[in-house]
């Protein structure tokens, strides 16, 4: 800051304290304070204008900076938005080193289109981690991003979503690509699981289909399959009809991973799920292995009788876990027909936790049957399959008295398979084909599972994607490619915040960046979470004053975006 003397039409000299700043890259001026005319300033002091000169002058040099306000009390309430977000900026990092605006431009340079494909993705990505909605809503509603006005309308979301449908390949590309820059990315393991989407529609058609909801919804869905790499970072994702079994969704999605983004051998591990004889022999063929769950009480009698066996088991100093291995040899379709033996390891694991767990539900489900018991119709009407394995149902003949299954009309416990389920309480079984694999090895690397269960909740919850409300198909599939960006950012930021802040903590913290506008180009600061302090503390950025210039927060933005991250 320093003092100017400007010269009025009337001859007097007017005293002012004004600032210099950069706008577009220009150097300009804007008056701060009016500290009055020379005249009044040196009434009683010939000396005073020079002292302010020179004290202003100190204070530069000193690096001091003052910023004054002057409230006007009696301005009326606007409906201007001076509330802004400046927390998006991260996002914007992340959004830059997955080069998807490099990528945008390419497309754009591809196209006649004349609004910013760039700003449209960076719009429905940042609004979808930040405040989820509809595009409508989102767009009706705004959010005011700092120093970000995107001239976009909702016609040019709904056009640029079928853009993003169309070059979905090559986003999902690049970002692989960087990940594989920058954080080291790995996918000799990669991790698949399937989840379905609902649509808030009464009829089906031939994408939205009815079908096995995860939630229970009578709704037409769609199935997600979701490739994470072992770090948690997604890696691809690919729909299905609603009314796909998952078993189904590995092959044709596993070829066009394996081919697009793998190493030359990939270890799958998915959970039961996905363990089928088609898709183990698939897997195989392709000279790629396994790591699976594998239902105990659907197995054969030969494996549960060496799980059951009392042999090879090791137990932990408090006898509620143990665990044993072995190798066995199974026979497995292979997609031309023929039949291969394969040598399979098998993990058993048990825990009295877990055994608890399952005797709970099973006792909880016997007592709604116990309750239903008297009245054999309704058995029929609310019988779920859980039920229905531990229920005979059958007719008495008045004469004879014999029992008949060509009429239900009374039902009774199995008590010969609930004895068999509870002989097989707390067990639960990992089956893969790397033999050499040590035991902790192959638990170690099922248990990164669970990030990709995690990833479903996020997206879910966290991000909104459903109820969806797009309807076609070109669009839905662009809608979910935002939602797997959004998710990929937010993991990046885990990631880089050594998985101390969950998903939902990293979302409240940029949220809580918030920047409130106090006159022209003066803000302040509203108090921040600490995941905020912890992200400039890992880029070596210290950003921590009250009240800030316009310029500050550009610099702010700048450094950001320039700071270069360690691989963590």
């Amino acid at each position: 800051m320093f003092v100017r003397r400007i010269k009025r039409a009337n001859g007097q000299v007017s005293i002012v304290l004004v600032e210099g700043y950069r706008e577009n890259g220009k150097v300009k001026q804007r008056t701060v304070e009016y500290l009055g005319t020379e005249s009044e300033l040196t009434k009683n002091d010939p000396d005073a204008v020079n002292k302010l000169i020179e004290k202003y002058r100190n204070e530069q040099n000193k690096k001091e900076a003052f910023i004054k306000l002057t409230i006007n009390l009696a301005e009326k309430i606007s409906d201007r938005n001076t509330l802004r977000n400046y927390g998006y900026f991260y996002l914007d990092k992340m959004y830059q080193e997955l080069g998807l605006d490099k990528v945008c431009e390419e497309i754009q340079s591809q196209t006649d289109i004349e609004y910013s494909i760039d700003d449209c993705l960076k719009f429905l990505c940042f609004m979808r981690v930040l405040k989820p909605n509809s595009k409508k809503a989102s767009l009706e509603k705004g959010f005011d991003f700092f120093m970000e006005d995107y001239e976009i309308k909702i016609e040019h979301l709904y056009k640029s979503l079928t853009l993003f449908h169309e070059y979905k390949n090559e986003i999902v590309e690049r970002m692989h690509n960087q990940l594989c820059e920058k954080y080291n990315r790995n996918t000799e393991i990669i991790y698949y699981d399937v989840t379905n989407y609902f649509f808030e529609i009464d009829e089906a058609d031939d994408f939205r289909k009815k079908g096995c909801s995860k939630e229970h919804r009578p709704n037409p869905i769609v199935q997600m399959g979701l490739f994470i790499d072992n770090q948690g970072l997604p890696v691809d994702f690919y729909l299905y009809d609603g009314n796909t079994a998952d078993c189904s969704t590995l092959k044709p999605s596993f070829d066009d991973v394996k081919h697009r983004y793998a190493s030359e051998k990939v270890i799958i591990t998915a959970d039961k799920g996905l363990n089928s004889g088609a898709n183990l022999g698939y897997i195989l063929s392709s000279n790629n292995g396994y790591i699976v769950s594998q239902k105990i009480r659907g197995a054969s009698k030969q494996l549960k009788s060496q799980v059951l066996s009392d042999e090879g088991w090791h137990f932990n100093s408090q006898h509620d876990f143990k665990f044993k291995e072995f190798i066995r040899e199974i026979t497995v379709p292979y997609p031309d027909g023929t039949k291969h033996l394969h040598r399979q390891k098998v993990v058993c694991i048990w825990s009295e936790k877990y055994q608890v767990k399952e005797k709970n539900t099973r006792d909880n489900l016997l007592d709604k049957i116990a309750v239903l018991a008297a009245n054999p119709t309704k058995f029929k009407q609310s019988c779920h399959t859980g039920m229905k394995k531990y229920i005979d149902e059958f007719s008495v003949d008045k004469i004879t008295g014999l029992k008949s299954k060509t009429v239900t009309t009374q039902t009774e416990l199995n008590q010969e398979k609930i004895s068999e389920d509870e002989a097989l309480d707390g067990y639960y079984l990992i089956v893969t084909s790397e033999t050499q694999l040590s035991l902790s090895e192959v638990i170690s690397k099922y248990r990164g599972l669970w990030r990709i269960e995690e990833s479903f909740r996020i997206t879910k919850t966290d991000l909104k994607g459903r109820p969806v409300f797009v309807r076609t198909r070109e669009h839905i599939e662009a809608h979910f490619l935002t939602c797997f960006i959004s998710l990929t950012m937010l993991r990046m930021l885990e990631l880089r915040l050594k998985h101390q802040y969950s998903g939902r903590k990293i979302i409240d913290g940029l949220n809580s960046a918030m920047a409130t506008e106090l006159s022209k180009d003066i803000y302040s600061l509203n108090r921040r979470e600490s995941v905020v302090d912890e992200l400039d503390k890992i880029l070596g950025i210290n950003f921590d004053s009250r009240y800030v210039r316009i310029e500050d927060l550009k610099r702010y933005h700048s450094k950001i975006l320039k700071s270069m991250y360690t691989t963590p």
